[in-house]
């Protein structure tokens, strides 16, 4: 799969999003500050790492949790579509059938759609995807794709398959549309009857990883290759830094299939849903002294007897890597918990590095840290959620400020009135 690029993300009527947000990667084109933090594909310059600041329930992680929504709509949709009812008992589908968190603190949001929308950039096209769901029917669909010009390959005005339109290369799954249940996604059935548009668009999707570092333990690393013996170098280089006498890491992993369905159903002849569980065993070995000087080591067994915060990030590694090897997009929530405030820079660092960060992978964070902003960071980095006394949940970028860069510390603007309840406050003392 190409290298994924995300452009935007927006959500309306979701959890405490009761209006709609929006939040682009793309470099505000008026600061010319610290271009090393950024890269260009075709046209377009986008930041290579974004950081969301807000207070405690400001809607931090509601806004993490919107590629999560994004992403479970695209798992779900070919499970209904399918007609099984097996396989929602499947544990990997647990809860996949859960309807949409809406905006619960005003009767004018009672009854209306929420609405998601991502824009992703793959080779040199842009793609935009959107949709509306009220209850659990899908509402409103759309696919674009632009080089050029825009050029519409999805369009659906209602729950029913009779109103979807499809062009292009999409076209090609005209004949099996009726298999779209009005709860449905039409673009991931289409790419589950293997159209290879649809198939491109949902893997790039699906590939953006979010991870939560406030998790008691991460889920495991899909891949053997996430714990070779190049990998755990690196890994071991990075957990030097929080334990230095950590000398080695020996990892066990066992991928164990625990379901295997066969859908009967005409529409999916040959189709099979296979979960597996994956089980990853650590031991470290640490090195031993006698007056100041080593002179062997010990093994200690890793997730007992490891500080939670060396757990957890060792656990987030994996995908960390993962992302910086391949490209792609790493979303974080609470980069900072359970690390030392150095560590959580080694990381951001690892992003806005050319070098360490060769294929332009982007990290969106959030943190409550303002210190992990005191250096060479632009404005358009950086985001403020905030939440209002009507529960709404809004977001501001700091890039809106119009003084000069050097009236502005992002890190104690952030301490003094931006990283509150009313940021809109900072944003207008310091307007010009």
């Amino acid at each position: 799969m190409d290298n994924i690029i995300l452009a935007n993300l927006s959500a309306e009527n979701f959890s405490s999003f009761a209006d709609e947000i929006k939040f682009t990667t793309v470099v505000d084109s008026g600061k010319k500050e610290y271009a090393e933090n950024t890269f260009e594909c075709g046209d377009t310059t986008f930041n290579k790492v974004s950081f969301l600041y807000g207070a405690n329930g400001s809607g931090k992680t509601y806004f993490c949790k919107i590629l999560r929504e994004i992403q479970r709509m695209l798992n779900w949709s070919p499970l209904t579509a399918m007609n099984n009812s097996h396989l929602l008992s499947l544990p990997e589908f647990k809860g996949i059938d859960k309807e949409i968190s809406t905006f619960a603190f005003d009767i004018e949001h009672k009854g209306k759609p929420v609405k998601f929308s991502i824009d992703i950039r793959l080779e040199e096209f842009n793609y935009h995807y959107e949709f509306t769901i009220l209850g659990k029917k899908v509402e409103h669909e759309l696919l674009t794709k632009k080089y050029q010009r825009t050029e519409k390959l999805l369009e659906r005005t209602s729950p029913s398959y009779k109103d979807i339109t499809l062009r292009s290369k999409l076209k090609d799954f005209e004949a099996a549309k009726q298999t779209v249940k009005e709860e449905a996604l039409c673009l991931p059935v289409a790419a589950l009857l293997n159209n290879q548009l649809a198939q491109t668009i949902v893997d790039a999707i699906k590939s953006i990883q979010v991870v939560s570092m406030t998790a008691a333990r991460l889920k495991p690393a899909d891949t053997k290759e996430s714990f070779s013996e190049e990998r755990l170098e690196k890994y071991v280089d990075i957990l030097r830094k929080a334990d230095p006498t950590l000398r080695k890491m020996k990892v066990s992993y066992e991928e164990k299939e625990i379901a295997h369905q066969k859908i009967e159903s005409d529409d999916f002849e040959n189709r099979e849903i296979i979960a597996t569980k994956t089980t990853v065993g650590v031991e470290t070995e640490h090195a031993m002294f006698e007056n100041g000087t080593e002179t062997g080591s010990t093994s200690i067994m890793f997730f007992a007897d490891e500080s939670l915060g060396t757990v957890k990030l060792f656990t987030a590694l994996p995908y960390l890597y993962d992302t910086l090897e391949k490209g792609g997009v790493l979303i974080v929530d609470e980069l900072e918990n359970g690390l030392h405030l150095s560590l959580a820079k080694e990381i951001i660092n690892l992003f806005t590095n050319s070098e360490s960060n060769p294929h332009n992978a982007q990290l969106i964070c959030t943190s409550h840290q303002p210190l992990l902003i005191d250096g060479n960071v632009r404005r358009d980095q950086v985001w403020v959620t905030s939440k209002d006394a009507f529960g709404k949940s809004t977001l501001h970028r700091m890039s809106e400020l119009k003084t000069s860069r050097a009236k502005v510390n992002l890190a104690n603007r952030i301490l003094e009135g931006a990283f509150g309840c009313n940021p809109e406050r900072f944003f207008e003392n310091n307007t010009v």
